[in-house]
């Protein structure tokens, strides 16, 4: 599960600097750049990362990449940086670089009832730190399904897809309570089965993403008058395609947070879903639970969040499928080498892609 949660938090700055670039600009000038955080703390038991990136302009000086020097206005990583989570009780935890802008915890015991938390970020000079945070004690329970359904599908018609859906049982209280859900896929590919004098056949090939990136689920429980009652709630649609030719899990993350970190994702969707209308609130920098402790004036973007987490996992094989789906990998002895995807011949070709099972796999 370490994987899922690094993909949520890149998530989050795709959402910030990605996915908005067109909704969102920073009229930002060479040295005016600003520090990015995306981080949880939570009680499951997985690593816990936090990612650390800074925004560019378009003066910013070109980097090197894949031996070409490029000018680009995405967030660049954050290198060197000394990251640790401190405790209201006096502990502290040190984060180690793994990749660059990349700081993972191994080990972590989880947040204790009713004690604060928060990181603490040297960069640059700078040091940075997030508003103390309680980890919620209330969660719901979700009860997943899916179905699939042939129609309009991102502004395409009769597109097949599936729709991913909770009915969640509510915390026994009365309000008080904030849920988001988060929904990773991940589904075994079949690379091409080429003969060969062992018949040994090609090696595993499992591949994370996002069922519905752009989709943010939150669930305020101040608005609800039901403790213990049900809500439905459609958590993610994606569009059939090869990736359900195998098994092909859905593993929906619902997360209890704090009043103001649902907040702040609230105002994340509002600029997702800004229509562009001229009633619209205009495009800005969302603020986030982060500062600079000897300059209040820096802007500092992103958010770290203390959670209370719960996993759940669905599945569906190739003859849970109701519609056709072709068979690019397979091996045909009159199809040239050249024709297949490289997607079919090695799993690498694959964004967070990895030949390693997961642990849960075969737990349903």
């Amino acid at each position: 599960m370490n994987k899922v949660y690094r993909l949520i938090s890149f998530f989050l700055v795709f959402l910030l600097f990605g996915g908005c670039v067109d909704q969102i600009e920073f009229p930002l000038n060479l040295g005016d750049e600003r520090l990015v955080v995306a981080g949880q703390l939570n009680n499951w038991d997985e690593t816990q990362y936090v990612f650390l990136s800074e925004t560019t302009s378009a003066d910013r000086e070109p980097i090197l990449t894949d031996g070409y020097f490029t000018i680009n206005d995405l967030p660049r990583p954050v290198r060197g940086a000394q990251v640790s989570v401190q405790s209201s009780n006096g502990q502290s935890w040190d984060y180690v670089e793994t990749e660059p802008g990349t700081y993972a915890l191994d080990d972590f015991p989880g947040p204790e009832s009713g004690v604060e938390y928060y990181v603490q970020i040297l960069a640059n000079g700078r040091v940075y730190q997030s508003t103390p945070e309680v980890m919620p004690e209330a969660i719901g329970r979700d009860e997943i399904s899916y179905t699939f359904d042939r129609g309009e599908f991102n502004n395409q018609p009769e597109i097949p897809f599936i729709s991913i859906n909770s009915e969640v049982t509510l915390p026994e209280q009365q309000g008080d309570y904030f849920l988001r859900w988060d929904v990773e896929e991940v589904f075994y590919w079949n690379l091409t089965f080429f003969p060969n004098p062992f018949n040994k056949p090609p090696p595993d090939c499992y591949v994370f993403g996002f069922a519905d990136p752009e989709r943010i689920t939150l669930l305020n429980g101040d608005l609800l008058n039901r403790p213990g009652g049900t809500s439905v709630q459609t958590l993610a649609e994606r569009q059939v395609d090869q990736s359900f030719l195998s098994r092909h899990y859905f593993n929906v993350r619902q997360v209890s947070t704090t009043r103001e970190s649902y907040e702040y994702r609230r105002k994340i969707r509002e600029l997702v879903n800004n229509s562009g209308s001229v009633f619209d609130a205009p495009p800005a920098p969302i603020q986030g639970n982060l500062r600079n402790v000897n300059n209040d004036g820096e802007t500092v973007l992103g958010y770290f969040e203390v959670a209370k987490v719960d996993i759940t996992r669905i599945y569906t094989t190739k003859a849970d499928v109701p519609f056709f789906i072709e068979e690019i990998c397979e091996y045909d002895p009159n199809r040239p080498f050249s024709d297949y995807p490289r997607t079919c011949l090695s799993c690498s070709e694959w964004d967070n892609s990895t030949g390693i099972t997961p642990e849960w796999w075969f737990d349903q």
